[in-house]
């Protein structure tokens, strides 16, 4: 016997199960299941799922009503299974809302129970229909026939439908534009489908609307790329700015753990970004041991923030999670600052070494310390002081930002009028005597702060972003300098200029230094270019061909600070430097005992083999010159010559050395 089963109908349900199966297995992959609203999107998803199951079987079961009372018992079922299911759809969208925007967090008991009650009554509704059939029957010919209890789902639905939108006016400014965009597309799509089915009863596409409307909800909502950071698989710098924008926006009360690594830097300069990246994730891999991975965000490999809910709004919220699966208890900022700098005694794996690293908790609050999202990051971009007596600094500890304020007002007012100011510390060959050149350093001397030291104001200006300026405003003054003739005169046959590797990694670095230089009627080979930092493995070639190509155009370059943790040996094998500064630390060293000596004297031997002309800094007394000439360096640098002084006493100075 021939089967009529409505193929139209069968594509519709066949299309909406397919769809909310590829997002479920989406979100699944992704591993988008441990934030609430995750959860709640999850639950609408089964939920179009199933109700697609149940309406294929009694699609497929139809043809036999009249004949089957096995198949009238299926329909039933499926009918049932279809409306339990169904009139969650609109509850859980309200709940999947309330969780997207944090406004979970300030729901009180009272208000649970009143959200609780109408899905209970639906579901009774349903459940009670094979003996009351207020919900839908069947004629004596088998045909489906709506109740009047099924118009009450409807209007319930309504209810939370009408609170969901009310809560996303509400909260409006609080929720980014794609939040936003994703919830009216949801709600567009939906009450789309929903009225043509109901105007339309055999275009069945209510179900198919709801899965396009999740679709969309995951394309634009729970779709977290831009937020995550793809070495630790924890939110980053974008994450958290929208996060606090929605705490800020919402009153909501936050602490913020800020664990900031001070040596990460050093590290970085030594051991190359891919073993930073390893590094980067141990630590987060830990944080996550300890709490939930979307209290974390990574700013930078040195810098991780941690927000923790005031304790009462995370357990509103926390009671939610707990249908799903059992979570760790909230945890306190103070219990994780001790557990962390507890953690930190311990070592980390550096590559293919362990080291040890130095921590640095600072705990603030919203809105107790902090009232913006601009003033949370001026916190978190702030360097700390120089001066630290110890590991966790809390809310009464913030002064510094005082500090880092004033400094930043005093670099404005310095661009503006003239603080900055280029100093001159003159370098002397060793066995002559004579004058060789002078190291360029900046200075800053404020009307109101007064004297600020570069180790102070330079981190400030390369945060903001104004280092390129103040770069290009030195390097303009020392070929000013060198064009007056005076250095030249003076019988100095070099000037060195600072760069660093922000400078020299960008992009037209190259070109940004011959425009400038070019501005001026002087010889190239006047200017040496120091580099302190050395690189990773991964940026030598990088840096490689930048300096051949500038020593092409007649520049100098010298490698800065060797010795310390700044330079290593592999930049002089792997980089074109003609002179190696080496560093005081290794000088004052090798007065204090045989080891020490040991060190200078082997660096100063193996520079000398690679046919490199040898700077010694850090020299202040007549023994240490001795020393220098017995090892037989070049030249000398130092306060025993002269501090770095003003241009106009520099050239008092080498204008009296000269006569």
């Amino acid at each position: 016997m021939h089967v009529n089963i409505n193929e139209f109908h069968m594509a519709f349900y066949a299309a909406a199960l397919l769809v909310s199966f590829t997002i479920f297995m989406q979100s699944i992959i992704q591993k988008r299941t441990d934030r609430a609203h995750n959860l709640a999107f999850i639950v609408m998803v089964c939920i179009v799922m199933a109700n697609s199951v149940t309406e294929m079987i009694s699609e497929f079961v139809r043809p036999y009503l009249a004949t089957s009372d096995a198949c009238v018992f299926v329909d039933d079922v499926c009918h049932i299974l279809y409306f339990v299911f169904h009139c969650l759809i609109a509850p859980m969208f309200f709940f999947y809302e309330l969780c997207l925007t944090d406004a979970i967090k300030k729901r009180k008991d009272i208000q649970v129970i009143l959200f609780s009650v109408p899905i209970i009554f639906m579901e009774l509704l349903v459940l009670s229909n094979p003996l009351t059939h207020l919900l839908y029957d069947h004629s004596p010919s088998g045909r489906f026939e709506r109740g009047p209890a099924e118009y009450v789902l409807y209007v319930i639905s309504a209810v939370y439908i009408f609170h969901t939108i009310a809560c996303i006016f509400r909260f409006w400014n609080a929720m980014t534009f794609k939040k936003r965009l994703s919830l009216i597309c949801f709600l567009g799509v939906v009450l789309l489908g929903l009225v043509v089915q109901l105007v339309y009863p055999d275009i069945r596409c209510e179900l198919f609307a709801e899965a396009l409307g999740i679709l969309g909800i995951m394309l634009l909502m729970e779709n977290e790329d831009d937020r995550i950071e793809a070495v630790t698989g924890i939110y980053n710098r974008r994450g958290l700015e929208i996060d606090l924008d929605m705490t800020i926006k919402l009153g909501l009360h936050c602490d913020i753990l800020s664990l900031r690594i001070t040596d990460v830097g050093t590290s970085l300069r030594s051991i190359g970004l891919t073993n930073i990246n390893n590094l980067t994730n141990d630590i987060a891999e830990y944080l996550k041991t300890k709490i939930q991975r979307f209290y974390i965000y990574n700013i930078d490999p040195s810098q991780f923030i941690i927000l923790l809910g005031d304790r009462e709004q995370e357990e509103n919220q926390r009671r939610y999670r707990k249908l799903f699966r059992n979570y760790e208890p909230m945890v306190s900022i103070d219990e994780l600052a001790e557990d962390i700098l507890e953690r930190f005694k311990g070592n980390w794996n550096m590559g293919k070494t362990k080291t040890s690293l130095n921590p640095v908790i600072i705990k603030a609050n919203i809105p107790e310390n902090f009232k913006t999202v601009e003033e949370v990051f001026f916190f978190i971009d702030s360097p700390l002081p120089k001066k630290l007596d110890k590991q966790v600094l809390d809310k009464d500890d913030l002064g510094y930002l005082l500090r880092r304020t004033e400094v930043e007002n005093a670099i404005h007012r310095g661009m503006a009028g003239g603080g900055f100011e280029v100093y001159y510390q003159p370098v002397y060959e060793l066995n002559s005597k004579k004058l060789y050149g002078a190291e360029a350093l900046l200075r800053l001397h404020d009307k109101e702060l007064g004297p600020v030291f570069p180790d102070e104001f330079i981190p400030v200006i390369e945060q903001m972003g104004l280092i390129d300026d103040v770069d290009n405003m030195v390097l303009g003054k020392v070929c000013e300098f060198i064009e007056s003739g005076i250095p030249t005169n003076a019988g100095m046959q070099t000037l060195n200029v600072n760069l660093s590797m922000i400078q020299c990694m960008q992009k037209g670095f190259v070109n940004r230094i011959n425009q400038i230089v070019d501005g001026y009627s002087i010889d190239k080979h006047m200017i040496t270019f120091e580099i302190t930092e050395s690189v990773g493995a991964d940026d030598y070639m990088k840096l490689g061909e930048i300096i051949t190509e500038l020593k092409g155009s007649g520049y100098q370059f010298a490698m800065d600070d060797y010795g310390t943790g700044y330079s290593n040996i592999q930049s002089i094998f792997s980089l074109d430097f003609d002179v190696v500064k080496i560093d005081k630390s290794i000088l004052w060293a090798a007065e204090k005992g045989e080891l020490g000596m040991t060190i200078l004297t082997n660096s100063i031997n193996m520079i000398r083999q690679m046919k490199k002309k040898i700077v010694v800094e850090g020299v202040e007394t007549e023994s240490q010159i001795h020393l220098l000439e017995q090892l037989g360096v070049d030249y000398q640098q130092g306060f025993y010559f002269s501090k770095p002084i003003p241009k106009e006493d520099f050239i008092r100075e080498i204008l009296g050395v000269k006569d």
